[in-house]
């Protein structure tokens, strides 16, 4: 039974859906600890005005979900740019963690 469950995972990770299915999970990873980040500094972000007044002030998890796949995928829009010197570091982790599943 054991050695049956390790062939299933892997078999799973000789795949090539693997690094859609570990960007996914990632991708939601980073959105949740970016929002809880902006739930305990809001200032931890930059955030355009015209988002800001779409949203009455505030933003919630989607907007963070949002961000969170464009880091993943590309550079962003510049809507929300990280402020903080820690969350530049959280999204260049993010960034690089990419990198690091696509060039695997």
């Amino acid at each position: 039974m054991l050695e049956e469950g390790s062939n299933i995972i892997k078999k799973f990770l000789d795949e090539p859906h693997e690094k859609i299915y570990l960007n996914m999970v990632l991708i939601i990873i980073f959105s949740f600890i970016y929002y809880q980040i902006y739930l305990y500094n809001g200032t931890a972000f930059m955030i355009n005005e015209e988002l800001l007044k779409q949203k009455e002030g505030k933003l919630d998890f989607v907007d963070f979900l949002y961000f969170s796949l464009l880091t993943q995928f590309t550079v962003s829009f510049g809507d929300m740019v990280p402020f903080s010197k820690e969350v530049k570091a959280l999204v260049s982790v993010q960034a690089l963690c990419f990198w690091g599943i696509a060039l695997y």
